[in-house]
C-alpha cells in the first residue's frame, strides 16, 4: 500500500497503525515538513493514553541497554512498545552513529516494537528537536509504552523532563566524580535513579552519594528510590519496572496533575521560543536586516545593545501585528509594512506603475504553447535574451503578459529552476517607472537582492532581480522600458 501523501491521509494510516505510515509522519516531524503541523492537528485528540518513560544520564552508562531490558518486560506482557533513541549529529555530515540501533538487534524482528533513532542536529538538551512530535505520533499509533533515550551528553539533559512522564537517571559506578556526573539539573528531573552496572565495585557507594544529595537538596511528595540495575542480565528489572508503576500511579493524585500542567507549559515554552529563534534567524539572510543593522555597528553609527533592540522591536512588532488581527491570528506582518513601521522615513512614493507579466518556466515553448494556445491567449511575440540563455514567448492577457520561458543552455538559470523545482511559475515582474531607483530603495532598507545592477531584458527593457526571501516566496523582476531614442 502507497504512503499517503496528504495529512488527513497520512493521519489515517497512523491511527490504523500502520507502521510505514508512522515512520512517515515521524520523518515529517524530523524534517519540518509544512504539512506536519496540519497531521499533528488530526492527531492530537487520540494521544495521552501510552505510558512515556525518559532514560537520562551520562555516556556508557548502560542506557540503551536498559532501554531494551525494559521493551522486553513490556513485550512479554503484551504491550505495543515504541523507542526514541536520540544519537548525537556528527559535526561533518550532520548525521548519527545510531549505535543504539546496533544495541537493540534483536526487537527489530518483534512486530511490536518500534525503534526510531533521531539525531540531535545541534540541539541542546539531549533530545531532538522533533523528539515529542515523535512521541505524540507514536502515541497516536496506539504504542502502549514509549521510552525515549537521551543522547548522553552530561549534566544539562532536562529537556527530556517536558515529554516523559518519569524521568529514569542512569548511573554507574567507577566514571569518576559521581557527584558531579548527578548535580544540577539531573538531580531536579530525576524521578528514578538507576545505579547500573551494580556488578561492578563501587555501587554501594554510589548509592550513599545519591542519598546524601537527595537529604541535602529540595523535592516534593514524592522521593526518587535508587535501584541498582545490572541491564546485561536483567538484575534489578522487574524492580525497576515496579517502582515506574508506583511512579505512575502517584502522578494520577494531585501532584501528577500539577506535573502534566507542567510539562504541557514547557512544551509551549519551548516552541514559542523556537518560533521566536526562527524570526531572530530570518533577520539575516533572509530580509537583509540583521546585516544592515551588523554594517551600522561595524561603521561605529550604532552601538550592539541599541542595534539588538532595534531588531528585537521589529520581531516584536510583528507579534503584536498578528495578535491585533482576529480573523487570521497566525498572520505575519508583510515586509512592507513592516519595514515602514520601522523606517524612521515617510512612506516612499510609489515607483510601481503595473504588474508586467508573469514568468512561466517550460521545457520548451512548442510544449507549453500548446495549452494557452487553446484559451486563445495566442503568442504575439518572440525573443531570446543570450544574457540569461533563455528564449521567450509573449502572450497578452489584459493590459498584461505571459511570459513563457525555454532554457537555451542546460547552464541557464531557467534550466537549473526546471531542474531544482520543475516546470511552473518562475517569477513576477512588476513595471517600475526607475529601476535604479527602485534597487537603491530597497538596498537601503536591507533588501536582499539578486542583481544589485539592472541589465539588458526582453522588449528592450532594463531588469533587476529580488530574491524571493524577501517578496513572501516568489522571485520578483523589476522592469523599466528603456527611453526611445529620438
Amino acid at each position: 500500500m502507497p504512503i499517503p501523501a496528504t495529512a488527513a491521509g497520512l493521519a489515517e494510516g497512523v491511527l490504523q497503525r500502520r507502521v510505514p505510515d508512522v515512520a512517515r509522519a515521524i520523518s515529517w516531524a524530523e524534517s519540518g515538513d509544512a504539512r506536519f503541523p496540519e497531521l499533528l492537528t488530526a492527531l492530537f485528540s487520540k494521544t495521552g493514553r501510552a505510558r512515556v518513560t525518559g532514560l537520562t544520564g551520562s555516556p556508557g552508562a548502560g542506557k540503551s541497554t536498559l532501554t531494551a531490558a525494559l521493551a522486553r518486560k513490556a513485550r512479554a506482557a503484551g504491550r505495543r512498545v515504541g523507542i526514541v533513541a536520540v544519537d548525537p549529529s556528527s559535526p561533518f555530515s550532520g548525521g548519527a552513529i545510531l549505535g543504539d540501533r546496533i544495541r537493540m538487534q534483536d526487537l527489530y524482528t518483534d512486530p511490536g516494537v518500534l525503534i526510531r533513532s533521531m539525531a540531535t542536529r545541534g540541539n541542546l538538551g539531549g533530545l531532538a528537536r522533533a523528539t515529542a512530535d515523535a512521541v505524540d505520533v507514536l502515541d497516536a499509533a496506539g504504542y502502549d509504552d514509549i521510552l525515549v533515550e537521551t543522547v548522553g551528553v552530561g549534566q544539562d539533559e532536562v529537556e527530556v523532563f517536558r515529554l516523559a512522564e518519569s524521568c529514569v537517571v542512569v548511573l554507574t559506578p567507577g566514571m569518576g566524580d559521581d557527584i558531579q556526573a548527578i548535580k544540577a539539573g539531573l538531580m531536579e528531573v530525576a524521578d528514578l535513579f538507576v545505579v547500573n552496572k551494580a556488578d561492578r565495585d563501587g555501587a554501594d557507594r554510589v548509592v550513599q552519594e545519591i542519598l546524601q544529595m537527595l537529604e541535602l537538596g529540595e523535592h516534593g511528595a514524592w522521593v526518587p528510590p535508587i535501584l541498582k540495575t545490572v541491564a546485561t542480565t536483567g538484575t534489578g528489572i522487574d524492580e525497576l519496572i515496579g517502582k515506574l508503576e508506583e511512579h505512575r500511579k502517584f502522578l494520577d493524585g494531585p501532584q501528577g496533575a500539577r506535573r502534566k500542567s507542567e510539562r504541557t507549559r514547557m512544551r509551549i515554552e519551548g516552541l514559542i521560543k523556537e518560533d521566536f529563534l526562527r524570526r531572530v534567524e530570518s533577520l539575516r539572510g533572509d530580509s537583509g536586516a540583521l546585516e544592515a543593522v551588523a554594517a551600522r555597528v561595524n561603521a561605529r553609527m550604532e552601538d550592539p545593545l541599541s542595534a539588538a533592540r532595534s531588531l528585537v522591536g521589529r520581531i516584536d512588532r510583528g507579534f503584536a501585528a498578528a495578535a491585533e488581527s482576529p480573523s487570521s491570528p497566525s498572520k505575519k506582518l508583510p515586509f512592507s509594512e513592516f519595514l515602514s513601521k520601522e523606517s524612521p522615513v515617510p512612506k516612499p512614493e510609489n515607483l510601481v506603475s503595473r504588474i508586467s507579466h508573469l514568468g512561466i518556466a517550460v521545457k520548451s515553448l512548442a510544449e507549453g504553447g500548446a495549452f494557452w494556445d487553446l484559451l486563445g491567449l495566442v503568442e504575439e511575440h518572440r525573443e531570446e535574451v543570450a544574457s540569461q540563455k533563455v528564449l521567450t514567448s509573449f502572450r497578452a492577457v489584459g493590459e498584461s503578459h505571459l511570459e513563457l520561458l525555454e532554457s537555451t543552455s542546460p547552464d541557464g538559470p531557467i534550466a537549473k529552476s526546471i531542474e531544482k523545482r520543475g516546470p511552473g511559475i518562475h517569477h513576477l515582474c512588476v513595471e517600475v517607472t526607475d529601476v535604479r531607483a527602485a534597487l537603491g530603495r530597497l538596498k537601503a532598507a536591507g533588501v536582499r537582492l539578486v542583481n544589485e545592477e539592472p541589465f539588458d531584458g526582453a522588449h528592450d527593457c532594463l531588469v533587476a532581480f529580488v530574491h524571493p526571501s524577501a517578496t513572501g516566496g516568489i522571485l520578483l523582476e523589476l522592469s523599466e522600458k528603456k527611453a526611445k531614442a529620438d
